[in-house]
């Protein structure tokens, strides 16, 4: 049994009348009717009384144009579905995303890819940068946002720049730097450090080492957490100090303040995904975030 012996059938059924089915089908008549036949001879049971003057759907008939007008919704949706699937519209993507992504275009970004492509599943998942690297490279998500170290482009990975931020300087409320609406860098040399461990964010941590070298002192680093949310919540126990994107000013943790840093001090958020398995979902994806970044940044130049 075919598709089209379904369709010829359902019509024959409406019109009961092989003329004027023939008619709506744009074939001649014998064929339809030896279609019919075929099915009938397939089926073993007769699906039409005929006569010279009427056709009449037997109970048989009745039962297959039920299931045949079923079958045939299911099998357009099944071609609409795949061709949304093919469009990236219908689906699933797994994404992977540093905590301080979080405070910055992951909401936005994931909001609008929502009420562009409703009907695609979204599975989120927090990761540190290596967490993120090596579920990309074993395809457990399909695209991450981190602050990823130099070279990861030679593990066949693609590294896009999406999102340049400032650091700043979190301390705790009674620091003597307090007062200071911004401050060098060079001034916290003697400071305790509160970082994130370099096993966890290689790119973040490189980063700023260098930046306290250039200000002519290597950081004294007295306890390491693996997310910036607990960085600073032991900022805000008096420990030591922090140097943090600015979007975590947004987490409003009590017993913090945040300083901007003089001169230049920013962090790259990168989008990374497996080079060679741009599907349409994750193209969609990545138009998606592009649009949305660059609508941040024209609301923030305004």
């Amino acid at each position: 049994m075919e598709l089209r012996h379904l369709h010829y059938f359902i019509t024959v059924a409406e019109e009961l009348h092989f003329g004027r089915a023939a008619r709506r089908l744009n074939i001649s008549q014998p064929p339809l009717s030896q279609q019919i036949r075929q099915l009938e001879e397939e089926l073993g049971v007769r699906l039409f009384h005929r006569t010279k003057r009427r056709v009449e759907i037997t109970p048989a008939g009745m039962v297959l144009l039920a299931e045949a007008r079923r079958i045939m919704v299911m099998s357009e949706d099944a071609v609409r579905r795949t061709i949304r699937a093919d469009k990236g519209e219908i689906g699933w993507l797994a994404i992977g995303f540093v905590g301080s992504a979080n405070y910055s275009v992951v909401p936005p970004v994931i909001r609008e890819f929502r009420r562009r492509f409703p009907n695609v599943e979204l599975n989120l998942t927090e990761m540190n940068t290596n967490q993120q690297l090596e579920a990309l490279l074993d395809g457990r998500i399909q695209v991450g946002f981190l602050r990823s170290p130099r070279g990861i482009e030679e593990k066949g990975l693609v590294v896009e720049p999406v999102f340049r931020e400032p650091l700043m300087v979190a301390l705790p409320r009674n620091h003597p730097l307090k007062k200071e609406a911004s401050l060098p860098l060079r001034l916290l040399a003697n400071d305790s450090f509160i970082m994130i461990p370099r096993q966890r964010g290689p790119g973040y941590f490189d980063d700023l080492i260098v930046l306290c070298q250039k200000e002519g002192f290597s950081p004294q680093i007295v306890l390491e957490a693996s997310q910036f949310h607990t960085v600073i919540g032991l900022v805000a126990a008096g420990i030591g100090i922090a140097v943090v994107p600015t979007s975590m000013e947004r987490s409003r943790i009590e017993g913090v303040i945040f300083r901007q840093i003089v001169g230049k001090a920013e962090t790259v958020l990168n989008m990374a995904w497996l080079a060679g398995s741009e599907s349409h979902i994750l193209r969609n994806f990545l138009d998606v975030a592009r649009k949305v970044v660059r609508s941040l940044r024209h609301h923030k130049s305004l």
